[in-house]
């Protein structure tokens, strides 16, 4: 079983005076977040990590729809990059839960915020390949 660190509101969780770990499902809620915010090209050492759906929503003068189309695109070609970095992990014979790996996406809901029209809410759906399925959420902006 791998780990990482535990994140909450990009800060690290620090708990009787030791870093939070986050394992199983809940470590791969986190990968899919991290995969989602993350600026794909920001992270020199792995520029294909992270997704381009802050590039594509700063600024952009399109309509919802479209944006929303866009947005859902590059998620799910962030989550392929995901899937694909967790079988090279496995490949390393390190030993990964099935609670950890990501099955498949089976809904991706992006809508406008209806109090501030610049907010998206973003919800993911995932199946984990211990056949859990799996919901986070999120919000993207367009300033």
């Amino acid at each position: 079983m791998s780990f990482d660190l535990k994140i909450i509101n990009s800060d690290l969780v620090i708990k009787d005076g030791a870093l939070q770990l986050v394992s199983d499902s809940e470590k791969l809620i986190q990968d899919i977040l991290k995969m989602c915010l993350t600026t794909v090209g920001s992270n020199a050492y792995s520029p294909w990590y992270g997704s381009a759906l802050s590039r594509s929503m700063i600024g952009n003068p399109s309509n919802g729809s479209v944006l929303i189309h866009m947005a859902k695109s590059q998620l799910t070609n962030s989550f392929e990059n995901l899937k694909t970095l967790q079988d090279m992990q496995m490949k390393t014979y390190q030993k990964v839960s099935g609670d950890e790996l990501l099955s498949a996406i089976l809904d991706i809901s992006i809508g406008r915020d209806q109090n501030d029209p610049r907010q998206f809410n973003i919800s993911i759906k995932a199946l984990n390949k211990s056949n859990k399925v799996l919901t986070t959420a999120f919000r993207a902006n367009t300033i």
